[in-house]
């Protein structure tokens, strides 16, 4: 038996919406975050090459901010992007920055909803899709990383998604759309591993729990705006608690 690996790349062009960016009065940019991981480390002024280097804490702080967004589901978290299809074609590329979750999507050229099933049902309703006859996009269902979409396209629509994103961004360094008092947790796990490689496990320890804390204080306030948002209408036991 044979595998035959694919030779093609399914590579989608998204346009994301403009953004709004959080304010931040302290921590407004990568460079002041490694300089206040500088304070915290007291080891003077950091740089490149400073032990360890405003490289190695910047690479912190970007993998801080991937895991602070996939481990609680931040509202902060949707992105909202846009495409335009081409006719007959009902394979897309999901944004490489998609992190699973809730998805919506709407067709923005004939003002419609394109609801999103499960994989079952789609392929229940689309056996073979290349065999159906293109017309507007109604259902649509996410595999892995790929956006199928059904009946096939008949032309060039406009396709807008909210989705929820990993943290991993085009721009790393990009921490604009965090608020402020997240990017001060973010800060302290850069901290805590700062002191791991400094072998200053102790400290590192100490920190960890600092940032966990802070993790779970976050995790229970967005709890609450979720739960206002839904006029404190329980959609399970867990919620709201």
């Amino acid at each position: 038996m044979t595998l035959v690996a694919a030779s093609t790349l399914l590579d989608t062009t998204w346009t994301e919406f403009s953004t709004v960016e959080y304010g931040a009065s302290t921590l407004g940019t990568l460079s002041t975050m490694i300089d206040e991981v500088g304070l915290k480390l007291n080891r003077g002024t950091i740089s490149a090459s400073s032990y360890p280097s405003d490289t190695q804490i910047a690479q912190w702080l970007v993998r801080g901010k991937q895991e602070f967004a996939k481990t609680k589901m931040f509202t902060w978290r949707r992105r909202f992007v846009t495409t335009t299809t081409a006719a007959s074609v009902y394979r897309y590329s999901m944004p490489p920055d998609y992190d699973g979750g809730v998805v919506t999507l709407k067709d923005i050229t004939n003002d419609t909803e394109v609801k999103i099933i499960s994989n079952s049902r789609f392929d229940s309703i689309y056996p073979d899709l290349s065999e159906v006859s293109n017309s507007e996009p109604s259902l649509a269902t996410v595999k892995n990383m790929e956006l199928w979409i059904g009946p096939p396209p008949g032309g060039i629509y406009e396709l807008q998604m909210e989705y929820i994103r990993s943290g991993d961004d085009a721009t790393p360094t990009d921490f604009s759309w965090i608020p402020e008092p997240d990017r001060w947790a973010i800060i302290d796990f850069a901290v805590a591993e700062a002191f791991e490689n400094l072998h200053d496990f102790e400290k590192a320890t100490w920190h960890r729990q600092k940032y966990m804390g802070n993790l779970q204080l976050a995790r229970r306030a967005d709890s609450k705006r979720r739960w206002s948002s839904t006029e404190k209408r329980a959609r399970n036991i867990f919620q709201g608690r």
